[in-house]
């Protein structure tokens, strides 16, 4: 298991398989397991920092009305696919292809 103060993860580029950046971490889901949290998801790119200041339906609507939620680079990233045992540069461990988009977060509106 590996521990990491989540303030050293807020921020960062993400690099992909192949070390170009697809975005950076602008989200960082986390579940309760007894009395510790534990990170479900990264949520990596434009849309992410979007909702992340906007929790309403506006912000998504700011985002159609240009065009961001259907652009590439906006990812949803399971804890296990990206490595973060050196803080300062996380990196993908899986394709770009395997990432599901941000627009089929199921708690989001289309």
């Amino acid at each position: 298991m590996t521990i990491v103060n989540l303030e050293h993860l807020a921020g960062r580029r993400v690099l992909s398989q192949r070390g170009k950046s697809i975005g950076y971490i602008e989200e960082i889901r986390a579940e309760p397991d007894g009395d510790d949290f534990v990170v479900t998801e990264f949520h990596v790119g434009v849309y992410a920092a979007f909702e992340r200041l906007s929790a309403s339906a506006i912000g998504v609507a700011v985002l159609d009305l240009f065009g961001l939620r259907r652009r590439g680079g906006l990812y949803r990233i399971p804890w296990d696919k990206l490595d973060i045992s050196n803080p300062a540069r996380p990196r993908l461990l899986c394709p770009m292809t395997e990432l599901p988009g941000m627009k089929s977060a199921p708690d989001l509106p289309e």
